[in-house]
């Protein structure tokens, strides 16, 4: 099982993006996805809906708290893939600076679902959901996609 990062607002806000898979197989044990590999190396479903789950602003560095429960909640209901965004690092200290990294962020984001595309996935069976900051995230990963994601929440 991999978790969230812990940052430290002293040690600056350098992006550091971590993708986390969550399945109703494993619910309360996140998948490490590497950039490097693909997809297909995990327990990713291509046939199933994927929710992918972006937290915003962290003042102090720490996992958002909401963050299982939500995966939890998707996965009793759904049968779906989670992806929960950490990037912990980057969202971490003076808000000017987290807001600096939101494009980037974004940019690794499309970059994952573009992946997921080419595995056949339909964009129309993706659901970005964004807290905070990381709604605006989700409408800016949505914009690169040409509005042709199935659905963007912005909490």
């Amino acid at each position: 099982c991999t978790d969230f990062q812990t940052a430290n607002f002293l040690r600056g806000s350098k992006l550091k993006v971590r993708f986390l898979l969550f399945t109703s197989s494993r619910p309360s044990c996140g998948e490490l996805i590497l950039a490097d590999d693909s997809i297909e190396n995990y327990s990713f479903n291509s046939s199933l809906e994927t929710k992918i789950i972006i937290h915003g602003f962290r003042a102090l560095g720490t996992k958002p708290s909401w963050i299982e429960g939500l995966v939890h909640a998707i996965l009793h209901t759904s049968q779906v893939n989670v992806i929960a965004v950490d990037w912990v690092y980057g969202s971490t200290g003076a808000y000017p600076s987290a807001v600096e990294n939101v494009t980037q962020l974004a940019l690794s984001i499309s970059q994952l679902i573009s992946k997921l595309l080419a595995l056949g996935v339909s964009g129309t069976s993706i659901h970005i959901i964004g807290v905070s900051l990381g709604a605006h995230v989700g409408g800016l990963v949505g914009h690169f996609h040409g509005g042709q994601l199935g659905r963007i929440t912005g909490i």
